[in-house]
């Protein structure tokens, strides 16, 4: 087997392998070059790492015992439960994005939210009223989202100022 596969089948990764090589737990693969392959050996070799130091053990004493060196236990504060090796999983979510005005949109996850249209209908009225905006505004800026900057009108013509 190769790198990668011995690498899954020991549920780590193969910078893990690579390490263990490099600190002499693990023997070097057989054959040069691109003919490299692992044995069960190698596998069995990682399994009981992986059993050693979820026990406590470092990975010098690992070391020792590998080699044939009895060893003492590890104290009971040494050993630290093993962490999952476990490699993370893929999720998929379908998010929705509803357009409540111009420039106001709402997102949420539609696997884990199901609103009716009378609530979406109601909460677009909300903001609404929240942004003191109206019908109208809707139907002029639909498509384009509205314009980014207005000018307040002023409602007399005593005070403009003409320069």
């Amino acid at each position: 087997m190769n790198l990668v596969e011995l690498a899954d089948r020991a549920s780590l990764n193969p910078r893990a392998v690579r390490f263990y090589i490099q600190r002499g737990l693990l023997l070097p693969p057989a054959g040069l070059g691109r003919g490299r392959h692992y044995s069960r050996e190698h596998l069995d070799t990682l399994v009981r790492i992986q059993e050693l130091q979820a026990a406590g053990y470092s990975l010098d004493t690992i070391g020792q015992i590998l080699s044939g060196k009895t060893s003492e236990p590890p104290t009971a504060h040494a050993a630290a439960p093993m962490r999952s090796r476990a490699r993370p999983t893929m999720t998929a979510e379908l998010w929705t994005r509803l357009k409540l005005i111009p420039g106001v949109e709402l997102h949420f996850d539609a696997t884990r939210h199901q609103p009716d249209a009378a609530a979406l209908l109601a909460l677009r009225e909300a903001v609404r009223a929240a942004f003191a905006t109206d019908q109208s505004d809707d139907d002029e800026n639909n498509d384009d989202g509205g314009s980014t900057s207005e000018t307040p009108k002023s409602d007399t013509a005593d005070e403009r100022s003409d320069v």
